[in-house]
């Protein structure tokens, strides 16, 4: 029995070793986080990262566009300002302009998020 055992568990490392996966490689790019005037809390798929300003870490493919949906949130510190979402959607063939990584994020707090300029992406040049 013990045999069998181990000719099995033999057999079985053999097949799986003989696997072959082929990984994607990960890239990130970094992203400077702006709010005017600064201080607003700064969240990122859910997660309170810190407040602006701040530079944070994104993963991409290797083109530099986002590989998920990702969410950047600036929440204002007091009154009279307004909360801001930036949604920036994963990667897509057809689409590959709009989930471009930005070189950096403003939001300008005072402005209402529906007015023109609320935020403002720099691309990376």
């Amino acid at each position: 029995m013990k045999k069998i055992f181990l000719m099995g568990a033999f057999v079985l490392s053999i097949l799986l070793s003989s696997c072959q996966t082929d990984d994607k490689d990960n890239y990130t790019r970094l992203v400077s986080v702006k709010s005017v005037p600064a201080g607003a809390v700064i969240v990122v798929d859910g997660f309170k990262l810190g407040k602006a300003p701040m530079t944070i870490s994104v993963e991409t493919n290797e083109t530099g566009n986002f590989v998920r949906k990702t969410v950047v949130t600036a929440i204002p510190q007091r009154d009279g300002l307004h909360t801001h979402v930036k949604t920036f959607p994963a990667y897509l063939a057809t689409e590959p302009e709009k989930s471009i990584v930005p070189e950096s994020i403003t939001f300008y707090m005072e402005r209402n998020p529906s007015d023109s300029g609320a935020v403002v992406l720099d691309a990376e040049d």
